[in-house]
């Protein structure tokens, strides 16, 4: 396995352009360093390639799972990064039965069966290594203990490396983000401590119970004693939508309510036909919504879209057909779904405006 992580800052989306059109030109090259071994002269020059798409973006060659190799790269767990690796997979060519393209690490399972080297001489048998794991009631994620024999003589951030490398290559990076919560890591054996096919099987249990988009329902109290109801998409994890980096709040007025605040029959038929149809239209292909709140005569919807594309300039146009009262319309920059975080368990009073 060869990988950089870059370092320079710089690039604009024609580094992909560039990229895609330098890759035909060593592409045979890439394929006589991985039989030779000598990566000299192509580890600098996929780096720059690499730096002037983003410096935070991480390269690897990997074993293909389809493809006899992989190239992939990789946002490394920043969700800031994810679009541009997104738009970088995106421009790749179709995959063929020498060559596949990830824009995260796949799972490799196989490398657990072997030892690794940390230096001065420490090595791993990672068959030893061991999970204890635990979901939490009603969570679509679960909690990952990792304990290995070994971790007695490592420092604590070496245990937190090797906890998280091993991690990658049992679930793979977008695994590890979606379905994995709180990692931690002992030198003692804890409790429920498994093989690591053990946890690979239970993520594969979640991403099949969550196989379609679920909505849940939750329910709060805001400080002035007005109730608010919020339904959200989960698990609600960035890295299910690496393109769509953009919030765009759409909140609409409502005349028909009750002694509470929330809408009456007539207008929640209204609410909802028009996200169904108006709304969804102008979100297209681009966007996503991920959750609404409804609370003191107003329903704001929040809408995930991708930057590059028209979708938020569409939503504030089509939010302006509602008839039932002003619309208002705000948009962040906001990759980590930090403007809905509130929504991942529970909902708590949000910020003054988001509703």
């Amino acid at each position: 396995m060869v990988f950089g992580r870059s370092k320079r800052n710089s690039g604009d989306s024609s580094a992909i352009v560039d990229f895609w059109t330098w890759w035909p030109t060593v592409r045979a090259d890439v394929e006589a360093a991985i039989a030779s071994g000598d990566w000299a002269v192509l580890t600098p020059q996929f780096s720059r390639r690499v730096e002037d798409i983003h410096p935070g973006l991480e390269w690897e060659f990997a074993r293909g799972t389809d493809a006899r190799h992989a190239l992939v790269v990789s946002a490394a767990g920043v969700a800031e990064l994810r679009p541009v690796a997104a738009r970088w997979g995106a421009a790749a060519p179709p995959a063929d039965s020498t060559w596949e393209y990830h824009t995260a690490r796949q799972p490799d399972p196989d490398i657990l069966s072997n030892t690794i080297g940390l230096g001065d001489g420490v090595q791993l048998d990672l068959t030893q290594l061991r999970f204890a794991f635990r979901r939490e009631e009603d969570s679509p994620e679960l909690s990952v203990v990792a304990y290995h024999p070994g971790f007695r003589i490592l420092n604590d951030e070496a245990r937190g490396r090797v906890t998280f490398l091993t991690l990658d290559w049992l679930l793979g990076e977008n695994g590890v983000e979606e379905w994995i919560g709180d990692i931690a890591w002992e030198s003692t054996p804890p409790p429920g401590a498994a093989e690591p096919g053990e946890l690979a099987a239970a993520v594969a249990a979640l991403r099949e119970e969550h196989r379609t988009p679920q909505w849940v329902l939750l329910r709060a109290e805001l400080p002035d004693g007005c109730p608010l109801i919020a339904t959200v998409q989960r698990p609600l994890r960035p890295v299910r939508w690496p393109r769509f980096d953009t919030h765009v709040a759409v909140s609409l007025p409502y005349q028909h309510q009750d002694f509470a605040g929330l809408p009456e029959a007539e207008s929640l038929a209204a609410l909802r036909e028009f996200e169904d149809t108006a709304l969804t239209t102008a979100a297209g292909p681009d966007g996503v919504l991920l959750a609404h709140e409804t609370s003191k005569g107003t329903r704001t919807l929040h809408y995930y879209v991708d930057a590059d594309s028209p979708a938020a300039d569409d939503l504030a146009e089509a939010a302006g057909w509602w008839k039932d009262g002003r619309a208002r319309v705000e948009r962040h920059f906001d990759p980590s779904l930090e403007r809905i975080g509130r929504l991942r368990l529970r909902p708590a009073p949000p910020e003054a405006g988001s509703v």
